[in-house]
């Protein structure tokens, strides 16, 4: 079954770019890893963006955390989102 790891962010105005930016590097960098499915960012008509990625499973993610957070764990997005990530995690039934 598949598993989702999905991340909304809500990018200041100014940060928008920025966020857009780190959601690509994070999506190419899961495009090298064994076991995703898809990948990619929805860019909400309210103006928030929706990070997707759907893994074989929930190994398969959590095998791959380490290469991503190395990709984009420091950028600062408690500076450039105006609330925190949302995040949700979990098979797709």
């Amino acid at each position: 079954m598949t598993f989702a790891v999905v991340s909304v962010h809500s990018p200041k105005p100014e940060h928008r770019a920025a966020v857009i930016d780190s959601m690509q590097r994070y999506s190419r960098v899961a495009r090298e890893q064994p076991g995703l499915e898809w990948t990619g960012v929805v860019d909400d008509a309210s103006g928030r963006l929706v990070g997707i990625a759907l893994w074989e499973s929930e190994e398969a993610a959590a095998a791959a955390r380490p290469a991503l957070m190395a990709e984009v764990g420091d950028d600062p997005f408690a500076d450039w989102d105006e609330q925190p990530i949302d995040g949700l995690r979990g098979l797709v039934r």
